[in-house]
């Protein structure tokens, strides 16, 4: 895993900036050359927010492994995610949503499948 610090040092390197915002203390965004927009959270980007503000690990897990189609399982969990969003957060902007769903086993996956009846 590579250092926080030496991360921060190699993107003000590259003319990049690494900062919080002060209405966000200990959250490091990593901003663009002159940029004067805020920077992307990183750290907040991957797997933090939104799908799991609103669906469990086991719901997720079935919305995946019930979709025909492994290549759309990650566009149908953020649809869903989307849906939950808007009736248990209702008033709350939603953030920006994205999934990657990863098959370690896909031929273990298709065999014990729980989620889908035999045929």
């Amino acid at each position: 895993m590579m250092n926080v610090t030496e991360e921060a040092e190699r993107i003000r390197q590259s003319q990049g900036g690494v900062s919080c915002l002060r209405d966000e203390p200990g959250v490091y965004r990593v901003w663009m050359p002159k940029g004067d927009a805020p920077g992307l959270a990183v750290s907040r980007a991957i797997g933090d927010h939104c799908v799991w503000d609103v669906i469990s690990n086991e719901e997720a897990v079935e919305i995946v492994c019930s979709t025909d189609d492994r290549e759309k399982s990650a566009k149908r969990l953020v649809q869903c995610a989307m849906r939950a969003w808007r009736s248990k957060k209702r008033g709350i902007a939603m953030d920006d949503i994205s999934a990657i769903c990863l098959f370690f086993h896909p031929k273990l996956f298709q065999e014990v499948n729980p989620f889908k009846a035999s045929k």
